[in-house]
């Protein structure tokens, strides 16, 4: 098998004299890159090496590359050892026996393999099939991704560079073109026998454009015919197989567009190594300003972060999803599935099916901590539940006190009406924030040029938030922007309570507050005043502190995502808590495991497992201890006692309590239930006077149980205060007597008709529980 060489020096050298602008690196890349790919591989390795095949199809044209040469079958030595460290249950399979004999016969190498070479791996993909059909779906291009080529030539608003508040922040790269070295690679199959940037010398096509309306399809700008390219191809299918084959050899990776970047990925997550190729994508989305694409395309940047292990980009991304769809939830009318868009304009698309979605239950955690936020705002003990304390509220609550108990009705009346006074002025300014219009001026313009970026002429910010819900407006920043001016003496010192400002109602309550007596004295020395005054100004200098702070770690981004920055997503809140993030794998630094319990409440403590399969969790019997086993004595209660000796705790149908799963520390089988209170002393006896047993019976009893807990009611009925029974069986016949000289026999009608009350019971729906309600003894 000979080495097939082109030289491609005259095409690099067309584009170095052809280009004279910042693409022409770009260009070149993009060049050395297919020539490279369209050689046979020099990595003669001798023994032990592995020959990888990935064939075009003959029966049609396998299309041009942009050098204008045809696409031909690959031929690439592997090493074998690289190959199996990578973990991949496909290539292993391809490597067993009978895969590689039909390889063998495929290519007709049945007889002999050529030198060095121990085993053949055919991976071209196959034409039919599920596994096909599937791979297919993955292939195809998102339409975001098959329009990023505009985010080369989009140039946005100069105003991006700067943040909400204009002054000490900025954005470096926030207002550049993405550019030709990530986002303006060609696809692989040509439109034309030579690509255009080679027969033209004129290359703009690589080049930013002034008139370029965003990243979206606007039919005013025609798409290129080399840009009009196929959602799958068979084509860019095998190129991309050739890369990744590449990268697991140890050669250079080129994402020089977002087509390439998600067929690449799709590839490499379908033959499961990912680990190939997770370096270079990686690099392509968190570069500055290519992060765009996380904000534009979040769902794909989720859906690539989380099938390629990367816990930046899949965070990033989590956290645009989340605050989206929690605008979504907390609409006054609950929506019944997503909307096809946001509340800012913005079109959503799929980002994967789950068991449990990770967004949905993050976003509505978000939404249950930011109204607890806001019904902390709006209770009476607000200025106590600050994480930093007000000392001067916390002196009137003391002098409250007091003047309940010391001071004269004057004094009582004034404190009341301080207090009155600064709640109803600081709740008034929170709903005044919650209700403000929209911010106009910079940020305004800042968040229009943001959603420039994906829309050509978005509806206005004002009309768009003066349509959101109270609840819906605590998840995005402007209500915590407008509530961290509040605490200002400017503020709230001239507001109004009842026609005084709260200036008036301070220097009143100062002026009642020596009515409030001295109990050693009861008089005050102008000295040694025991309630000190109240001072406004310290007041609500801590209260614009608190309230600084808690609106500073909603409105934080941090570095929370190794240094990602947001460009775009202004209008968005972004920080999530542990509870939201735990939805996110483990390897995200979240808590979910694959096992679904991160989705589920937790299992309350209980002193039994769930009696039945199915939601069902009954807490009222508790299964006797077989002490023979435990060395700890034996059980007062026989398993045969109530028709357990056969039960199987092994058996799948029986759900298992969480709490005794985890009981490893016991001694006990972890499928074994017994009793909490009977593991805390030295003994572990069970008998029908402990408390634990009694505390059972009156709980919802398992099925089957009605009739043995029935008839120890009607023995305990019968039995005496010392503890004897007040009956006693003679030997020679089946009857007793009674502590009244009456008889009863073991077959008594009394005793029958005692047990079918129970059985009709049973039948009527009632608890089977003997209570003393429900039936009654002779």
């Amino acid at each position: 098998m000979a080495e097939q060489h082109y030289s491609f020096e005259p095409e690099i050298s067309a584009v170095g004299n052809a280009v004279g602008n910042a693409a022409s690196d770009a260009v070149k890349s993009h060049i050395w890159e297919i020539a490279a790919l369209m050689q046979t591989s020099a990595d003669y390795n001798q023994g032990d090496s592995v020959l990888a095949i990935v064939t075009f199809p003959k029966d049609k044209n396998p299309g041009t590359a942009c050098n204008g040469r045809p696409w031909q079958d690959l031929h690439l030595r592997m090493n074998y050892a690289r190959l199996m460290s990578l973990g991949s249950t496909k290539i292993t399979e391809m490597l067993q026996p009978r895969w590689q004999a039909r390889f063998r016969r495929r290519h007709n190498m049945e007889n002999s393999l050529p030198p060095g070479i121990d085993h053949l791996l055919d991976f071209t993909p196959s034409d039919e099939g599920s596994e096909q059909a599937d791979l297919t779906a993955a292939l195809w291009l998102p339409k975001g991704v098959k329009m990023w080529y505009l985010a080369g030539h989009y140039i946005p608003k100069p105003i991006l560079r700067t943040g909400p508040v204009s002054a000490g922040i900025s954005r470096p790269l926030a207002e550049k073109a993405v550019g030709a070295t990530l986002a303006l690679g060609h696809d692989d199959v040509c439109k034309s026998p030579v690509c255009e940037f080679i027969c033209h010398p004129d290359v703009s096509q690589w080049a930013v454009a002034e008139n370029t309306p965003g990243i979206f399809e606007d039919p005013s700008v025609p798409i290129p015919h080399f840009r009009r390219i196929e959602d799958y191809c068979p084509i860019r299918h095998r190129v991309a197989i050739m890369r990744v084959l590449r990268a697991i050899n140890g050669h250079g990776l080129l994402l020089n567009s977002a087509p390439r970047m998600w067929t690449v990925a799709q590839v490499a997550m379908h033959l499961e190594v990912p680990s190939s190729v997770v370096d270079p994508i990686t690099q392509w989305l968190i570069a500055p300003p290519n992060t765009k694409f996380i904000e534009v395309c979040p769902e794909k940047a989720f859906q690539l972060a989380l099938g390629l292990r990367i816990p930046s980009v899949l965070t990033a991304a989590f956290r645009i999803l989340v605050n989206e769809l929690a605008i979504d939830y907390a609409a006054a009318t609950p929506v019944q599935k997503r909307p096809e868009t946001t509340w800012a304009q913005r079109k959503r698309d799929d980002y994967g099916d789950f068991p449990s979605d990770p967004v949905e239950y993050a976003s509505r955690a978000l939404v249950d901590r930011m109204n607890s936020k806001l019904a902390m705002l709006l209770s009476d003990d607000v200025f106590s539940r600050f994480d930093f304390g007000i000392d001067q509220w916390d002196r009137l609550l003391h002098s409250s006190r007091m003047a309940h108990h010391l001071g004269d009705a004057d004094s009582k009346a004034a404190c009341e009406n301080l207090k009155a006074a600064l709640l109803a002025v600081f709740h008034d300014r929170v709903n005044d924030a919650l209700h403000k219009d929209a911010p106009v001026g910079h940020l305004a313009s800042l968040i229009d040029a943001q959603r420039r970026h994906y829309l050509k002429d978005p509806t206005q910010l004002m009309t768009l938030y003066h349509g959101l819900d109270p609840s819906q407006r605590i998840l995005v920043p402007f209500f915590w922007q407008e509530l961290k001016d509040v605490g200002a003496v400017s503020t709230l010192s001239q507001a109004l309570y009842n026609g005084d400002s709260l200036a008036t109602v301070v220097s009143t309550y100062n002026a009642h507050r020596r009515r409030i007596r001295d109990p050693p004295s009861h008089t005050f020395a102008a000295d040694s005043e025991f309630v000190p005054p109240f001072q406004l100004d310290e007041f609500l200098a801590d209260l614009r502190h608190c309230l600084l702070v808690m609106c500073n770690q909603v409105l934080d981004r941090g570095s929370k995502d190794n240094d990602i920055v947001f460009f775009l997503s202004d209008h968005l809140i972004l920080n999530l808590d542990e509870k939201e993030l735990n939805y996110l794998p483990i390897w995200a630094d979240g808590l979910d495991d694959d096992s679904g319990g991160v989705f589920l409440d937790v299992i309350p403590p209980t002193d039994m497992g769930p009696s039945e399969p199915g939601p069902s969790y009954h807490t009222g019997h508790t299964v006797g201890t077989d002490m023979s086993t435990m060395g700890g004595g034996p059980s007062t209660v026989a398993a045969s006692d109530y028709g357990m000796r056969d039960l199987d705790l092994n058996d799948a149908t029986v759900a298992g309590s969480m709490d005794a799963e985890q009981s490893v520390t016991t001694g006990i089988a972890r499928n074994r239930v017994v009793a909490i209170g009977s593991l805390s002393g030295d003994s572990e006896q069970f008998s029908l006077g402990d408390h634990e047993f009694a505390a059972a019976m009156h709980n919802q009893p398992a099925p089957g149980q009605a009739h043995a807990e029935a008839l120890v009611g009607y023995v305990e009925d019968v039995e005496g205060e010392d503890g004897r029974s007040d009956y006693d069986f003679e030997n020679d016949d089946d009857t007793a007597t009674m502590s009244d000289g009456s008889t009863i026999g073991r077959d008594d009608d009394d005793l029958d008709e005692f047990m079918n009350d129970v059985d009709v019971a049973e039948s009527d729906g009632r608890s089977s529980t003997a209570d003393a309600s429900d039936f009654e003894m002779i």
